[in-house]
């Protein structure tokens, strides 16, 4: 038996093309649902129960109670067995951790959830850094419940990584997602036109804590809507709040493309041209690249705001990979 954790719509794909590019059989799913009700839309119209042998569902409250549930339904299906494979797209999470704790697996491979693995890789697989989390009070309900807590968890041994990104690493194996399977069921063609408008990708926690000014958001899509004569169309992250939704869509020379799919499919979907593709930092754009190789790409960095350390390694991936930088 493969378990495949899963908790979001494009670590569903990469799911989806790890269990074609393994060849495994016997797969449990279990999928945490999205929280927003565009991460729902995503979700739902790309599961289809039957590619799976086994899917388990939870939500993302209560995990001290839910997440132990889940793991006691696994363990049921599975009678004793080990795992052959466990699959998971969030490397250094307390979720992905308990789940190891609590089964005798051969093997892990840890897929991408967006631009993750490239901090993820140097920061924590590489340096073999000891995962340690202790919170009594959750930790004795998760006993209570069946569970092993993960006070402590040693680096990973038997671990592969499978990534659209052009990583290497002397630690472990990488496994290349091109995303072949998937190009092949939607049968994509050529969606650049030098005539089309230009797409811009969403950034998520724009007004959240930490995350950019919704006024300086707002002025720079404005900026963008002004200077290109073909127009934009804006996919909004799938988090986007409704403030800021109601404030982009205002503006001029912009349209506002609610996606249903992850953007990487959408367009295929709905046969969007576009005559390039900018945002910062997005795995989409990286994507874009394996979908669309004619398409230009274009990464946006703050000229005058300094951007995190996880922020700024991205960056610099990016631009060794052949990402033209713009500053803005």
């Amino acid at each position: 038996m493969n378990l495949f954790l899963v908790t979001s719509p494009f670590q569903y794909l990469c799911a989806l093309e790890a269990k074609k590019h393994y060849k495994t059989k016997d797969n449990i799913l279990f999928l945490v649902d999205q929280s927003s009700t565009r991460g729902l839309e995503q979700q739902e119209k790309i599961f289809n129960l039957r590619e799976w042998d086994h899917v388990i569902t939870t939500t993302r409250k209560n995990r001290t109670i839910n997440i132990p549930k889940a793991i006691k339904k696994i363990k049921h299906i599975l009678k004793g067995e080990q795992l052959d494979t466990f699959f998971y797209g969030e490397y250094n999470a307390w979720r992905t951790k308990l789940v190891a704790e609590n089964f005798r697996i051969k093997k892990d491979v840890y897929f991408d959830d967006g631009t993750l693995t490239i901090c993820e890789l140097p920061e924590f697989i590489e340096t073999k850094i000891t995962y340690s989390r202790s919170r009594l009070l959750q930790d004795i309900l998760l006993r209570i419940y069946g569970c092993k807590p993960t006070t402590k968890s040693l680096p990973r041994e038997n671990l592969e990584l499978f990534t659209v990104f052009d990583l290497e690493s002397n630690t472990v194996n990488i496994e290349k997602n091109t995303f072949s399977h998937l190009k092949a069921h939607y049968n994509h063609g050529e969606l650049f036109s030098e005539h089309a408008p230009i797409g811009f990708i969403g950034q998520g926690a724009v007004g959240d804590k930490g995350g950019e000014p919704i006024s300086s958001y707002v002025e720079r899509l404005s900026h963008f809507a002004k200077i290109n004569d073909r127009g934009i169309v804006y996919f909004p992250h799938r988090t986007e709040s409704n403030e800021v939704a109601e404030k982009i869509s205002s503006i001029k020379n912009l349209t506002y493309h609610r996606s249903s799919l992850p953007l990487e499919l959408e367009l295929i979907d709905k046969k969007i041209k576009l005559s390039g593709l900018y945002g910062l930092n997005s795995t989409a754009q990286y994507t874009a690249k394996l979908f669309y190789p004619n398409m230009p790409i274009y990464n946006l960095v703050p000229r005058h705001r300094s951007l995190k350390p996880r922020q700024e390694r991205i960056r610099s991936f990016y631009k060794e990979s052949g990402i033209e930088e713009i500053l803005i």
